[in-house]
């Protein structure tokens, strides 16, 4: 295994590190001994920044739903209407499988272990904060009469289920794009949630304008390069 100079933040190498691991091995079979090694570190060092592994995936979910969080307080800034805040959200969700790839297999993949352990009550803080946001945009759009739901968790509860679980099938070398699969699935659920009152070059515009706010999040990790 290559050797890699630890950079100036060793949490922050350690963190990348990490979710490499996980993201390949899984959190099980996941060692801080072997962490430590590749980034040259002694396994002291690890122990000295995170506490123990727990330690290190909960802060490594912090970190991922922190940057997620983070795209989401400016899609909604950048973002009035409902349509293309959701539209924003379901970009966001997908690009993350691409472009946080690492940290997103390591979290949504090893999320269960949450439940077990002390961060069960902060895990489901996040989660529950972050579904929120999705079922206030769509009710926003409920009441503005643009989305129609009668259920609009339910609904978030949908659009999480596809985005989410991208984990399982995507492949960032695949044959479509991120944006190609993101705009599909807009137009399928819009399909049901707006009608058919915006088709063609109109809901083209509306989608490349929602993938275009959420591309210049500040702070969001550029996409990845095949």
């Amino acid at each position: 295994m290559t050797v890699r100079p630890a950079r100036a933040s060793s949490r922050d190498a350690i963190l990348r590190v990490f979710a490499e691991h996980v993201a390949r091995r899984g959190y099980a079979d996941t060692s801080l001994g072997d962490i430590a090694a590749e980034l040259g570190l002694s396994k002291g060092t690890i122990v000295h920044h995170f506490r123990s592994k727990e330690a290190l995936l909960g802060e490594l979910h912090e970190a991922y739903f922190g940057r997620r969080f983070a795209e989401a307080e400016f899609i909604l800034a950048e973002l009035d209407d409902p349509v293309g805040r959701l539209v924003a959200m379901i970009y966001a969700l997908l690009a993350a499988h691409r472009d946080d790839r690492a940290a997103s297999l390591a979290c949504l993949r090893e999320l269960i272990r949450y439940f077990e352990g002390e961060l069960n009550d902060f895990v489901r803080q996040q989660r529950v904060g972050y579904t929120q946001i999705v079922v206030d945009i769509l009710a926003d759009g409920a009441r503005r009469g643009v989305l129609h739901t009668s259920d609009p968790r339910m609904t978030a509860f949908h659009i999480f289920g596809m985005c989410n679980y991208a984990w399982t099938w995507y492949q960032p070398d695949g044959t479509q794009s991120v944006e190609e699969i993101a705009s599909r699935f807009a137009r399928e659920i819009l399909g049901g949630l707006a009608g058919s009152t915006e088709q063609g070059a109109a809901l083209d515009d509306r989608i490349a304008h929602a993938i275009a706010t959420v591309q210049r999040a500040p702070g969001r990790l550029p996409a990845a390069v095949s």
